[in-house]
């Protein structure tokens, strides 16, 4: 049975290897002491991350893990965004090298709820989040973008999508993924259970 798993507002989070393995088959979901798959302390192992306009094909290098993902069995939820690590990818910039960064800081809290095959959950505050793209290439540009969520929705996604907007594609008794529109594309979250 595919769930998904809607956060709206911070959680834009995200980068590298694994594949969501959606494929369009069903997400493999469990129960876990009873309760619904996603409830649980869990941290993430990596991010995908697309590249932005104008840069081609990027090859993720790694990053993106650290991030605590709290869901509580109460309806609270909690991502803190701080212990990450930048989720790095490289590609080709006129026959040079280049590095694109990814990271998110903050904290984003809310609430959530399940609705029948729907888990849906939203932060309080878009505020809270920011997240920042940065391009190195011999030196680091200045920023490709610095903004919270609520401006990232205000002035990059287009129609109604919303960074911050999560499908669950996968859930076990220990791993999470997440999927949420991102300027360019989509982000890809990894998650383990905490302690795991």
């Amino acid at each position: 049975m595919r769930r998904n798993l809607v956060l709206v507002g911070a959680f834009a989070v995200v980068m590298a290897s694994c594949s969501s393995g959606d494929g369009g088959g069903a997400a493999a979901t469990t129960s876990v002491a009873g309760q619904s798959c996603e409830v649980g302390s869990w941290v993430s192992t990596s991010i995908d991350a697309p590249a932005q306009a104008g840069i081609g094909a990027l090859t993720p290098v790694g990053g993106g893990d650290g991030i605590a993902v709290d869901i509580g069995a109460d309806g609270v939820f909690q991502i803190d965004f701080g212990p990450m690590k930048p989720a790095t990818g490289t590609f080709d910039s006129g026959g040079q090298t280049a590095t694109l960064a990814t990271t998110f800081s903050g904290v984003g809290k809310g609430t959530w709820k399940s609705t029948g095959a729907d888990v849906s959950a939203a932060f309080d505050d878009f505020t809270t989040v920011r997240t920042t793209v940065t391009i190195t290439l011999g030196d680091t540009v200045p920023p490709v973008f610095d903004e919270t969520l609520q401006q990232l929705n205000d002035n990059r996604m287009l129609g109604d999508q919303k960074a911050g907007v999560f499908s669950l594609t996968d859930c076990t008794a220990e791993s999470l993924t997440l999927t949420t529109p991102y300027p360019s594309g989509s982000i890809v979250v990894h998650a383990v259970r905490a302690g795991d």
